[in-house]
């Protein structure tokens, strides 16, 4: 899962779903912690799909 907020997006990790918070425009109304996720710009996920597609 790709996603922008991290309290509806990263909820899929709860599930067991891999996730990538894309940090560019991020949505955050609770200021959770991001560091818990994989996360970056679309230069980093191209890299994280590229690495899981592989």
């Amino acid at each position: 899962m790709v996603g922008n907020d991290v309290d509806e997006d990263m909820a899929a990790q709860t599930v067991g779903m891999s996730v990538f918070l894309l940090t560019e425009h991020i949505i955050s109304r609770s200021n959770k912690d991001i560091s818990v996720y994989l996360h970056g710009d679309f230069s980093r996920l191209e890299e994280f799909i590229c690495r899981v597609t592989i």
